[in-house]
């Protein structure tokens, strides 16, 4: 495909990106606007508006979204919303997450709620669920689609940080999307997870400062990750060139695993 060509579909796609008031979000939401991709950000936090209205005001076609992606009547509206507006979504960035922490640390299985349980997996593989089946009905239609969802370190090895119910989550979503990338792939639809180590934004940051430099110990590159970094992953699977890459699984941690 011509270079020009390129171009001009990068500016017909239109990126969903969940999560997208946190700092991983910010980053992603950010290097698809500078790719020339009109971008959706979705988040509950009403803050993602300004967060909207400053990537407008440098000129990129950026566009809030509030919505609660663990309420499947929610999500389905709001796709009617997109309908009725003309806007589609040809790739979906799951990048929502949570990982709760008690002071910088994550509580051990006999410790964690139910309640507390129920609700990260809601987040982190419920909703993901919800986004993708909404989102590749539409997708199919139009013989294109890119679903990226971001997976953890905490989903393909043992995790020195987080706590079991989001190490469940991480995995989880990894077998769901390897289910789901053989289910569409016939339609034109990609689907790859993006599985980051400790990044220095977002879920990172809720790290306490001991268990952070304990980490970086054990990465060979001797740091952690930064935004940036998982953001150009995400550019690069939601591109023109990776028809024939699904069902996939990118390791950015830095060589702390190494399949």
């Amino acid at each position: 495909m011509s270079l020009k060509k390129m171009e001009s579909n990068t500016k017909n796609r239109t990126a969903l990106v969940t999560g997208a008031c946190g700092g991983l979000g910010q980053a992603i939401s950010s290097r698809l606007c500078q790719a020339g991709y009109p971008v959706l950000l979705l988040d509950l936090d009403e803050r993602v508006q300004a967060q909207a209205h400053a990537l407008a005001e440098q000129g990129y076609r950026a566009r809030a979204v509030i919505c609660d992606i663990t309420d499947e009547e929610a999500v389905k509206a709001m796709f009617g919303q997109f309908d009725a507006q003309g806007t589609r979504v040809d790739i979906l960035v799951n990048n929502a997450g949570i990982s709760p922490k008690r002071q910088g640390k994550s509580l051990p299985p006999d410790e964690i709620s139910l309640a507390e349980w129920q609700a990260v997996l809601n987040v982190n593989l419920t909703a993901p669920f919800i986004l993708c089946r909404n989102a590749a009905s539409r997708m199919r239609a139009n013989g294109w689609g890119r679903i990226i969802n971001m997976a953890s370190v905490a989903g393909r090895t043992r995790s020195m940080v987080s706590g079991a119910h989001y190490s469940a989550s991480k995995a989880g979503l990894i077998g769901f999307s390897r289910f789901f990338a053989s289910r569409v792939a016939k339609d034109g639809i990609t689907v790859n997870c993006i599985a980051p180590g400790t990044i220095n934004a977002g879920l990172g940051g809720q790290l306490d400062a001991q268990m952070t430099e304990n980490y970086k110990a054990n990465i060979p590159v001797g740091r952690i990750g930064e935004a940036h970094e998982v953001a150009a992953m995400v550019a690069y699977l939601a591109g023109e060139d990776t028809s024939f890459v699904t069902g996939a699984i990118f390791d950015i941690n830095g060589g702390y695993f190494m399949p």
